[in-house]
């Protein structure tokens, strides 16, 4: 029986391969060969090009062992052959991060509400488009960069306590911003609170349900992350609704309630398979593996990634703004309602493009959503009717949010299960400073040339970079042969 820890380091790892490696002798074949370009006929799966990759070979009757004494978690074992549970628990696990995701990441997708009546209220106190964005730029960025702490503790402790207490910062968060009057306590509560508490749960929600899927695993994590745009559709009608009702604090309240049930729930229910089994915690070394970074093919990774972040929430941040300032429509009203049809989109989009990415392969699919992404912003930034907004938020929702939906399925492709964990935090960490700083410097570009076309070509930039890097990717795993991971 062969185990291996997500977040092992590369010594450990090596160690392993090689007792995998003399037992595949003994069958009569090597880990060496999995590298092998394989006919069209029969590409492997994501899943399998990723496990033979990094010379793991996984057995199939495995149950879960109770000696260890503590539950499974995402710092398990995989042992020889692992079967994902999938049925009705699986099913249940996807909807726990479906929850986390709506409540959580589809936050992101309608704060451009929150934006636009922030800037009403501090900017007749004297303070910038910029500065106000800077509340929703520390949600995003902490989401992401907090994960550097967040991937170890969730190693060390399990995922249960990052999902409880993922729940419990985020959702008082968002309710000590309710009693907010300065905005630098906004960027304490609804910025800094909320964005570790999203960190949390972002990261749970990402490393549990693929444990349960093989070759549907990018369809799972599409229903999974569809949550933010659900969430954005549903909570683009109801937030403006409540703010015109009883105003933005108590709007906040409800959603802090709102976040902690959806959240609270998920907690509960997930877990990982029972095929995967925690030893003591005292026998383990846990660390990043920065090893992986020495590969081109991550590196190319990483720096798309890094483009990534520079450009996702611009147009959900700003698109009420615009529909406000170029078209003349009510913000709250039919901003919201351009925000919900993006979220929608986005909800169909991350569905689809996972069955995609399981199909015709994660990296090629990113590519060409990226590519489409940043080509749509050419509709926004030449928008002169509510008509043309709504075909921009269509297209453009569809499209944007192929990351969430692949980023497990292309980084295990690239570096291997078994270095999914250190894989995962390194991504994450390297969209930080997009999602810090983007917000801040849009709204930089709209003061300084007083037009939102700037600040729109600046977005389709960093999509466009994004995917000609993976377009890189996919030609530079075609050179090393490495087919199967595009």
């Amino acid at each position: 029986m062969t185990k291996f820890n997500i977040f092992k380091s590369a010594a450990e790892h090596n160690a392993s391969n090689s007792t995998v490696a003399t037992q595949d002798k003994e069958k009569g074949t090597t880990a060496a060969t999995a590298h092998h370009k394989r006919p069209a006929s029969s590409r492997r799966s994501s899943y399998e090009s990723a496990v033979q990759g990094n010379g793991v070979v996984l057995a199939k009757n495995e149950r879960y062992s109770h000696d260890h004494g503590r539950p499974a978690s995402v710092n398990a074992t995989f042992e020889d052959g692992i079967v994902m549970e999938s049925g009705f628990r699986g099913y249940l696990v996807v909807f726990g991060g479906f929850l986390t995701i709506l409540a959580a990441i589809g936050y992101v997708s309608i704060y451009g509400i929150f934006q636009a009546n922030y800037t009403d209220i501090y900017g007749a106190r004297g303070y910038s488009q910029s500065a106000v964005s800077f509340v929703g730029s520390l949600a995003v960025g902490f989401q992401f960069g907090f994960s550097i702490i967040a991937g170890p503790v969730m190693n060390k402790f399990g995922h249960k306590v990052i999902l409880w207490s993922g729940c419990i910062i985020g959702s008082l968060g968002l309710l000590l911003a309710s009693w907010c009057s300065e905005l630098w306590q906004l960027y304490l509560t609804q910025g800094v609170m909320f964005g570790i508490g999203a960190s949390l749960l972002n990261l749970a929600a990402t490393a549990i349900p693929p444990l349960w899927y093989d070759k549907h695993r990018g369809l799972a994590m599409g229903v999974c992350f569809a949550g933010a745009g659900i969430g954005g559709l549903v909570l683009g009608f109801i937030i403006p609704a409540l703010i015109n009702s009883v105003g933005i604090y108590w709007t906040l309240r409800i959603y802090a309630i709102f976040h902690f049930v959806c959240t609270a729930f998920a907690a509960l229910v997930m877990r990982a398979p029972r095929q995967l089994s925690g030893p003591p915690m005292a026998k383990h070394k846990y660390s990043i593996n920065l090893s992986i970074l020495r590969d081109p093919g991550f590196m190319l990774w990483f720096f798309a990634a890094a483009l990534f972040g520079f450009a996702y929430v611009v147009p959900f941040t700003y698109v009420p703004s615009y529909a406000k300032d170029v078209i003349g429509l009510d913000p709250n009203v039919k901003g919201g309602q351009l925000l919900s049809i993006m979220s929608g989109a986005n909800a169909i989009g991350r569905v689809v493009i996972g069955m995609a990415g399981d199909r015709l392969g994660a990296i090629r699919v990113a590519a060409c959503t990226f590519t489409l992404a940043g080509l749509s912003c050419f509709i926004w930034m030449f928008a002169e009717t509510e008509g043309a907004l709504i075909g921009f938020s269509i297209m453009y929702g569809f499209f944007s949010g192929s990351f969430f939906t692949l980023v497990a399925s292309i980084t295990a492709n690239i570096v291997g299960l078994a270095h999914l964990g250190s894989g995962l935090t390194i991504i994450f960490l390297t969209n930080t400073p997009g999602n810090l700083f983007t917000l801040p410097i849009a709204g930089q570009i709209f003061e300084k040339t007083n037009d939102y076309k700037a600040m729109i070509g600046y977005n389709a930039a960093m999509y466009l970079g994004a995917g000609a890097l993976l377009f890189f990717l996919m030609f530079y795993n075609r050179l090393t042969k490495r087919v199967d991971a595009v």
